[in-house]
C-alpha cells in the first residue's frame, strides 16, 4: 500500500481493520453498498492548480458577551461587504493570544495536500502544487504568500496595489465558532490575468475550482474547466457550502457537469440531489441522473458517518458502485475546533489520488488528514508530528 501514514491488514472483501496514528486506537472499515467495488486508480497526477480566494483568519478565543454584542450565533458564517468593517476584525485582533492563520477553502486544502505530500521522503519535489487568486498589497497577502511558501506550494497571485485581502474573523468559545468573512481583493481576479497566465494555467495535469467562485466568477470557471477538458485533463470541483448549492444551483450543476471529481458534505450532496433526509444511494443517484453523462465520482463526507464515494455507469442506468468509508471515532474531548476539517480532507484524499492510490487509500487518508486539523486551533498542523 502506497501511504506514509501506517499500513493495514486485509480482512474480507467488505471491511479491514488497521492501526492508526494519532493514539485513536480504533478501526476503520469499508461498506460496499453495491455489488461492484472501485478499481485502482493508476494514473499519476504531478502538477495541481486551484483556483480560490486567498483569506487570512484572525482566530482568537473569545467570550460570550462578544457574539452577543455582534449578534452572531454560533455555527454561523456571515460576509460582510468588503467595505462594511463591523468592528469585530479589530476586536478580534486586539486579543492578547490572537493568531493569524492562512484561511480559505481551497488554501486549506493545497496547504494540507502539500503538508502530506512533503511527509513522504519518497515525493520530494514530485509534486508542483499551485494557488492562484487575487490579493491586496499588504500584511495579510504576505502572510498568507509566507504560509504557503513554507510548504513549498507556488502562489499565482494577482496583486493589486491600493486594494486588501481578503480576511475572516474566527472567534472560538470552547469548541464553538463563529465566522465573518469579508471577501476584498479576492473577488477582483481578472480574466487579464488568467489569459496572461493561461499557458501556465494549463501546464498543470488537475485543477481545483471551489464553489465559492461560482457567484462572483462563473464565466471565468466556466471558461477553465472548458480548457482543461478538452486537453483531456482533471477537474475537481469543491461544493463549498450549503448556501452555495441552494442559492446557485444553477451555476453548480454547470460545473458539475465538467467535473471528474466533485467534493463536498453528505448535506450539500442532499440539497443538490433534492431529496431531504434520503438514503445516500438514493442521493447520489439523483445527483448523477441530474447530470450530463460522463466518466466522474462524487465523494461526500458524512461526519462521523465517514465518507461516501460513488461512480455511475451511465450506460446501464445505475450506480457502478458506492462504498461508505466510516471513520475513527474522535471524542469530544480531543477536539479542538472543527474549522478547516471538510477542506483538510480533500487535501488528504487528493495526496493519494496524485499518487495513482486506491480510493480506498485516498478516503483514508482524507480521514487522518481531517483527525489532526480537529485537534488543533484552525487548519494548522503540528510540525513534529512523526507517521509510521
Amino acid at each position: 500500500m502506497n501511504s506514509f501514514f501506517t499500513s493495514y491488514n486485509t480482512k474480507g472483501n467488505s471491511t479491514f481493520e488497521e492501526q492508526t496514528p494519532f493514539g485513536l486506537g480504533q478501526s476503520q472499515y469499508i461498506q460496499y453498498l453495491s455489488q461492484k467495488q472501485p478499481k485502482k486508480e493508476r494514473r499519476e497526477i504531478h502538477s495541481l492548480i486551484a483556483i480560490g480566494d486567498p483569506i487570512v483568519d484572525i482566530t482568537s478565543e473569545i467570550d460570550t458577551e462578544i457574539i452577543k454584542k455582534y449578534n452572531m450565533k454560533w455555527g454561523d458564517t456571515v460576509f460582510l461587504d468588503e467595505n462594511n468593517d463591523n468592528g469585530v476584525y479589530g476586536e478580534l485582533e486586539r486579543m492578547p493570544e490572537v493568531r493569524y492563520i492562512p484561511g480559505g477553502a481551497v488554501e486549506n486544502s493545497l496547504r494540507v495536500l502539500a503538508w502530506c505530500l512533503n511527509m513522504d521522503p519518497n515525493n520530494k519535489g514530485k509534486f508542483k502544487i499551485t494557488m492562484m487568486g487575487c490579493a491586496g498589497d499588504d500584511v495579510y497577502k504576505q502572510k498568507v504568500l509566507n504560509a504557503l511558501k513554507e510548504l513549498n506550494v507556488n502562489a499565482l497571485f494577482e496583486i493589486l496595489p491600493g486594494e486588501k485581502t481578503s480576511r475572516c474573523g474566527v472567534g472560538i468559545y470552547r469548541k464553538e465558532r463563529f465566522l465573518i468573512t469579508q471577501l476584498r481583493a479576492s473577488k477582483k481576479l481578472s480574466e487579464e490575468f488568467i489569459q496572461k497566465n493561461i499557458n501556465e494555467i494549463l501546464s498543470n495535469e488537475a485543477i481545483i475550482i471551489e464553489g465559492y467562485m461560482l457567484p462572483n466568477k462563473l464565466d471565468m470557471c466556466k471558461k477553465l474547466t472548458e480548457c482543461f477538458n478538452r486537453e483531456n485533463k482533471i477537474v475537481i470541483f469543491t461544493l463549498s457550502a450549503m448556501f452555495i448549492v441552494q442559492f446557485h444551483s444553477e451555476k453548480i450543476i454547470e460545473i458539475a457537469n465538467k467535473s471528474d471529481i466533485i467534493v463536498g458534505n453528505i448535506k450539500e450532496a442532499e440539497i443538490l440531489s433534492g431529496l431531504k433526509n434520503g438514503e445516500p444511494r438514493n442521493i447520489f443517484e439523483n445527483i448523477f441522473r441530474k447530470l450530463e453523462p460522463r466518466d466522474r465520482l462524487l465523494v461526500a463526507t458524512g461526519g462521523d458517518q465517514g465518507v461516501y464515494c460513488a461512480k455511475y455507469d451511465y450506460k446501464r442506468n445505475q450506480l457502478d458502485f458506492i462504498f461508505q468509508y466510516f471513520a475513527n471515532k474522535i471524542s469530544n474531548e480531543e477536539i479542538v475546533d472543527l474549522n478547516g476539517a471538510g477542506d483538510s480532507f480533500l487535501g488528504g484524499f487528493l495526496s493519494e489520488y496524485l499518487k495513482g492510490s486506491s480510493i480506498n487509500e485516498c478516503c483514508r487518508i482524507g480521514i487522518e488528514a481531517s483527525s489532526v486539523i480537529l485537534r488543533n486551533v484552525g487548519c494548522t498542523f503540528p510540525k513534529n508530528l512523526k507517521f509510521e
